[in-house]
């Protein structure tokens, strides 16, 4: 589930501080708002929660303004920091939209954003509050389907070198996953127009997990999976990248199953709401 609070919220009964106040609030309040998020998602029987917006966008304008913990990347560090640990002893938290909306304009629901941006640049900027977010044990890491094209001409989501980076360089050892694949078949762009292709290619590229929703139906999910699986056949997709996604995927299951039972045991600790 992507239980942001306030503009992204699939629980209406979640009534706690989401973004467009805790920016401009004190880090202390996104710990506990997302303590209290965390404890509804988790009562509501959802063990995974794509709500962490770590992007940084200055722009007031862009899309994700709203959804956005802090608009400079130390705020939005340190609140995607808070977020994370607030969440992260009752559900699975994800950090999004790797590597950052920030630096690069315009809204990926329609669109593929890219930026000139340099890894240098992003490592000082954009970088700081996804490099945060691990450091406070976020257990997934949502790639976003924009550009940096100083790094890799293709979307993040389908790069291999941005999974590099956030493996390699920042550490980062939790499940990889996509942000929605029909976003791509959204763009108009006649290189992400086959739905099986882009769920091979991003799993191939390091993603653990894929996600699809938008243009998807009730046959989707398996020619997606029968996709993958003849790419491994043919020798296109190595079987051990797919041993690996699924071995990392297996390991938060099992470390979700143990939440699962301490939370049933400690239900009566949850914040109120």
């Amino acid at each position: 589930m992507d239980q942001e609070g306030g503009i992204v919220s699939r629980l209406p009964w979640d009534t706690y501080p989401a973004s467009p106040t805790l920016k401009s609030r004190p880090v202390a309040e996104t710990a506990a708002a997302f303590a209290a998020r965390g404890a509804l998602v988790a009562r509501a029987g959802i063990t995974v929660d794509f709500g962490t917006v770590a992007d940084v966008p200055a722009d007031p304008g862009s899309f994700i303004f709203g959804r956005a913990l802090g608009t400079d990347p130390q705020s939005a560090a340190d609140r995607t920091a808070a977020a994370t640990k607030g969440q992260e002893h009752v559900v699975a938290s994800t950090l999004k939209h790797f590597p950052g909306h920030g630096a690069a304009p315009g809204d990926s629901h329609h669109a593929i954003p890219s930026t000139g941006m340099t890894k240098a640049a992003w490592r000082e900027a954009d970088g700081l509050p996804f490099a945060a977010g691990i450091e406070a044990g976020a257990s997934l890491l949502m790639y976003g389907h924009l550009a940096y094209t100083a790094v890799d001409a293709r979307p993040a989501s389908l790069s291999a070198e941005w999974h590099r980076i956030a493996r390699g360089e920042l550490g980062f050892d939790g499940v990889s996953v996509t942000d929605d694949l029909g976003m791509l078949l959204s763009s108009g762009d006649p290189a992400y127009a086959d739905p099986v292709a882009n769920g091979v290619a991003a799993v191939a590229a390091g993603n653990d997990l894929v996600l699809m929703i938008a243009g998807s139906d009730a046959r989707t999910a398996g020619e997606m999976a029968a996709g993958i699986a003849a790419a491994v056949d043919a020798g296109t997709l190595p079987a051990d990248r797919l041993a690996d996604a699924a071995t990392r995927v297996l390991a938060l299951r099992l470390q979700l199953s143990d939440t699962t039972s301490s939370w049933s045991v400690c239900g009566d600790c949850a914040p109120a709401g």
